[in-house]
């Protein structure tokens, strides 16, 4: 049993203070009309790909991926939300399908020092630039990006996890 004080100072405050604020800016987003724009936008862009839902999903991943390389990883999530899943209504997508991207997607910060906690952490004793970051952080996204993509549009995800697993024993035995 917690007292009053350790269940206080339990609580990781700052980071109701990064995602509070990104709600209000999503709401603002709504409100002003921009959020349905955008949606718009990553509708035509999954559409021009002509690959179906995985088109959208994509493009919100990437979105989602870029957004959390400059802001904390909540606050991506928390902006990206409105506007994904009125370009998940739009087509008629499964809304669940699409907070598993953003989240997949939101937490997938690799390109720069920037977009996590740990990224920081490691750069300064590890000597690293913010150029190792995108050097090895790219293609590292563009292969998650794909994979993602993939897990959520595959109706036998299970599948998707062996080949995963294949791939893994695979590259471990080179």
């Amino acid at each position: 049993v917690l007292s009053e004080a350790e269940a206080r100072s339990a609580i990781r405050w700052e980071i109701y203070l990064t995602i509070a604020p990104a709600f209000g800016v999503g709401q603002a987003l709504i409100n002003s009309g921009v959020a349905g724009a955008m949606s718009t936008f990553l509708v035509n862009i999954g559409n021009a790909m002509g690959i179906g839902n995985a088109g959208l999903l994509g493009s919100v991943y990437i979105a989602t991926v870029l957004m959390s390389q400059v802001v904390a990883n909540n606050a991506a999530a928390a902006l990206i939300f409105p506007i994904a899943m009125d370009a998940a209504e739009k087509v008629g997508l499964d809304l669940s399908l699409m907070g598993f991207a953003i989240m997949l997607a939101s937490s997938a910060a690799f390109m720069t020092p920037f977009g996590y906690q740990t990224n920081l952490m490691v750069m300064g004793p590890g000597g690293y630039s913010t150029g190792d970051f995108l050097i090895f952080g790219t293609p590292m996204q563009v292969v998650l990006v794909f994979v993602s993509t993939v897990a959520l549009v595959v109706s036998r995800w299970w599948m998707v996890w062996l080949v995963s697993l294949a791939i893994l024993v695979a590259a471990s035995m080179f």
